[in-house]
């Protein structure tokens, strides 16, 4: 408990949850009870930790239960010395270490330059182009951070329900008590509407959030140069389109860059950054400086289809589907990376992206690096044909009831082209992922689409939930042992195909005896 403040300090959620002071007073009051009756009490917080994260993977808050029972069954002087063993035993968990690790390089990356040489334009006004549901939480995201915002649909509809979601995301934060209804007025009060392009001409910075299609990005580009000033930046938030492609008729084409948002954009903490050949230093950094100001982690990238994220990404969701293929059940897999710590598995991540939108990303990667990103599409456009696309239509590979994922739907899995069930061990399925991911990762160094691994273990564990624990993908790869990673790769090439055979940086770091962490 934080008394100073009036609540708690969750170290799982690393986040403040407030609470009134009779909740406070409950929990000493159950503290303080007798032995028998704490113990009860204990065990139950006990469950309930459990349910949300593995000992063996953050054991502090354990531990931390571990103090509390010791606070109230001892005196103070045994009960402090209890306390401090506790703590020196966790400083030097790999979990400790690991954290530690990322709280620094994020801070680090969110204090430097990250190579971009050019002082930022200020952002004084901003307008969105495109009010459905990334483009309507970025303008959401503007207006909170009390940047007047613009935003810009042709449709009336899109324009109420982001407004809807915008009020939404403020009457969410106001039942937690982190926002009055005083603020979220003033807040929505930065927030404007038009059905036409009036209003963009005083914009420093226009973000398109359209639909995802080259096209349409091009020709919202050429709309919006005509109406904005010569120095205001067209960011465009696209997840896979190479910026390159979208400007290549732009008149002003230094002025256009790459600001990818997850979704949701209000709780996502990476934005990625993409440099196009063309993007001027000062635009890059104008946009890295402005994602930062909206409480992001800006992560630097060079233009290449699908960036950094869905780059890495794309390998393990079609080994997932892959593995669908050969017979395993969508549960199997799942828990399979449920176990490794990642905060859902590939398939129930698949629904999450909406299968629709991940087959059009992995179209595009296909198209651009061959066999290497090929994944099974049958095993999507039956579902996709069915009318499943995942969660936002109710059902994909699995079912939802009010967006709450149920069970693996068996029926997804006939569609999905399954044969005759088979299984494979936990760390065999998370192998052939992990390492699928690791692989492309270090093509990600070699072709310089980031500069650091840091920058790829930041990202992944920003952008996809990569477990923290394990300090990041490629930290994780230097646990394991590069050599030892190579070998497998070599091993799984073999058994299962050409997309596992090692990349090049991979193989002249086991030479040169090297780490990505030297």
């Amino acid at each position: 408990p934080d008394r100073a403040r009036g609540g708690w300090w969750d170290p799982v959620a690393a986040a403040f949850v407030p609470l009134d002071g009779a909740d406070l007073d409950a929990v000493d009051r159950a503290a303080e009870m007798a032995a028998p009756v704490r113990r009860v009490v204990l065990d139950r917080a006990r469950k309930k930790l459990a349910a949300r994260v593995r000992p063996d993977a953050y054991p502090a808050p354990f531990r931390a239960l571990e103090a509390l029972e010791a606070a109230y069954a001892l005196p103070l002087p045994q009960g402090l010395d209890v306390e401090a063993r506790i703590v020196g035993e966790l400083i030097p968990t790999p979990t400790a270490k690991n954290l530690i690790w990322l709280f620094k390089s994020e801070s680090a990356l969110r204090r430097g330059d990250a190579g971009v040489r050019a002082v930022p334009r200020p952002v004084r006004r901003a307008a969105v182009v495109g009010a459905g549901v990334m483009g309507g939480g970025i303008a959401a995201l503007l207006a909170d951070r009390e940047i007047p915002v613009r935003l810009r649909d042709l449709r009336r509809e899109a324009l109420l329900e982001a407004l809807r979601t915008a009020r939404g995301v403020f009457d969410e934060r106001i039942a937690k008590g982190r926002m009055s209804e005083r603020e979220r007025d003033s807040r929505m009060g930065f927030l404007t509407t038009t059905l036409d392009a009036t209003g963009l001409r005083r914009s420093d910075v226009v973000i398109e959030a359209v639909v995802e299609d080259l096209d349409a990005k091009r020709a919202v580009l050429a709309e919006v140069e005509a109406r904005i000033g010569e120095r205001a930046v067209f960011a465009t938030n696209t997840s896979s389109l190479p910026i390159a492609e979208i400007a290549d008729r732009s008149k002003r084409p230094e002025r256009v860059v790459g600001l990818h948002f997850f979704n949701p954009v209000h709780r996502m903490p990476l934005v990625e950054v993409v440099s196009g050949p063309r993007s001027s230093p000062e635009a890059v950094a104008t946009v890295r400086a402005l994602a930062i100001r909206l409480g992001k982690t800006p992560v630097v990238v060079r233009d290449s289809p699908g960036f950094l994220v869905n780059r890495v990404l794309m390998p393990y969701l079609a080994e997932a589907l892959r593995l669908l293929g050969e017979g395993l059940s969508i549960g199997a897999v799942d828990a399979a990376m449920d176990r490794f710590g990642m905060p859902m598995g590939p398939i129930a991540l698949l629904d999450q992206i909406g299968l629709d939108t991940a087959s059009h990303v992995a179209g595009v990667l296909r198209a651009s690096f061959g066999k290497r990103m090929e994944a099974p599409a049958a095993a999507v456009e039956g579902l996709i044909a069915a009318g499943r696309l995942g969660v936002k239509s109710g059902r994909g590979f699995y079912r939802y009831r009010d967006g709450r994922r149920t069970a693996p739907d068996a029926e997804a899995e006939g569609l999905a082209g399954a044969p005759a069930r088979r299984e494979l061990p936990p760390e065999t399925i998370e192998e052939r992922l992990v390492l699928a991911m690791v692989n492309e990762a270090a093509v990600c160094l070699e072709e310089r689409i980031a500069l650091e691994p840091a920058e790829i273990d930041l990202a992944m564990v920003l952008g996809t939930g990569f477990p923290p624990f394990r300090g990041g993908l490629l930290r994780h790869a230097d646990a394991i042992g590069v050599p030892i990673v190579a070998d497998r790769l070599s091993r799984l090439a073999d058994a299962h195909g050409e997309r596992f055979r090692p990349a090049g940086l991979l193989r002249e770091m086991v030479r040169e005896q090297r780490r990505f962490y030297d």
